[in-house]
């Protein structure tokens, strides 16, 4: 029964923001698994400096909203603390130039760490 909580508000947090991003759903209303793994891999690369928020709005700016619905929906209480210290995703607008700070790098440590462990958590599988 979590689950299907966890679901529902999954779909009305990022339906709220922009339908657009429901796509990012199986059919059961659950964050596909390579939505995941791209976020992963940005979040990855934001670490390693391979790329700069500024640069990630440019090439997927969706991260900014699917992150956040992730942590609501699957994230720890202490990865939602550190995603609320976490400044960097509020702060990127257009060509803003934004330098992580040491709470944004707790805060993607951390989420790099709850993206990991994704598939084991989804209640259901995908082929």
């Amino acid at each position: 029964m979590m689950e299907a909580v966890a679901n529902a508000f999954l779909v009305v947090y990022l339906d709220t923001i922009d339908e657009a991003l429901l796509e990012y759903l199986d059919e059961d209303d659950e964050m596909l698994l390579d939505a995941v793994r791209r976020l992963r891999l940005y979040t990855s690369t934001l670490l390693d400096g391979a790329l700069t928020p500024a640069q990630l709005t440019e090439d997927w700016d969706d991260f900014f909203d699917l992150a956040p619905a992730f942590v609501a929906a699957y994230g720890s209480a202490e990865l939602e603390e550190l995603e609320y210290a976490a400044s960097f995703l509020g702060s990127v607008q257009g060509d803003a130039e934004v330098t992580l700070t040491e709470g944004d790098r707790a805060y993607l440590r951390e989420l790099e760490t709850q993206l990991d462990m994704y598939p084991e958590m989804r209640t259901t599988t995908e082929e």
